[in-house]
């Protein structure tokens, strides 16, 4: 299932402190609570003192999230300072790849990543696309698209970037397995794609989640 998720922030180096920490709360899916057990909290209540505003992330609170968050960067999670994760300079992670057009996701087989992404429970993506043109496809512009590459037999009912002859975009796939053939949906899908053989798929990527950054 396609999750998503939505930053409140304009832009990294003007969040606040509990802004900063929801963003890795959202992230970790849990709940505020579950989150402070996680990290070895007894219970969450400094986490709610920040989200009232009441205190800031102290050092020592900062060292529990990024021991369990590595790829977080602590001088962004205490003083809001740099980028949220290390991993920019680093080649480990998700591979990201600035996109204008959806001609661009070529660029997944060729061209080396403009960067890496690290993002806990999307290890498994094969890259992460920002989604930079404007469409119907039910995607932001701007948002970061996070994409795990299928084969062609185990797709699965779901929401797709397909690459194919006729169309390339975003796209819902249902199996049918009476005619053996993919029942391809979406608002720019060309009438004659309604059913495609598996073998006239020459890529199929699972959307895996969709970070929506509003205000970015």
């Amino acid at each position: 299932m396609t999750q998503h998720f939505n930053s409140i922030a304009e832009s990294s180096a003007g969040l606040t402190p509990w802004q900063r920490l929801e963003t890795i709360i959202k992230m970790s899916g849990m709940s505020i609570n579950a989150f402070a057990r996680c990290i070895g909290l007894s219970r969450g209540e400094n986490l709610y003192q920040i989200k009232k505003g009441n205190n800031g992330i102290s050092r020592d609170l900062a060292h529990r999230i990024t021991n369990y968050y590595p790829q977080i960067s602590f001088a962004w999670l205490v003083a809001g300072e740099g980028a949220m994760t290390i991993d920019g300079q680093s080649t480990t992670g998700i591979p990201f790849y600035n996109c204008s057009c959806p001609d661009d996701i070529d660029r997944l087989a060729t061209d080396d990543p403009d960067g890496y992404v690290a993002m806990p429970g999307f290890e498994d993506c094969c890259a992460v696309i920002a989604h930079n043109w404007q469409s119907k496809d039910g995607i932001p512009q701007g948002a970061y698209v996070f994409l795990h590459r299928m084969e062609k037999r185990y797709v699965r009912m779901g929401q797709y970037f397909l690459i194919s002859d006729q169309y390339v975009g975003f796209c819902q796939i249902r199996t049918l397995s009476k005619l053996r053939k993919l029942k391809v949906t979406g608002c720019k899908v060309p009438v004659s794609l309604k059913h495609l053989e598996r073998d006239e798929a020459h890529e199929l990527y699972l959307v895996r989640g969709v970070l929506n950054i509003v205000g970015k």
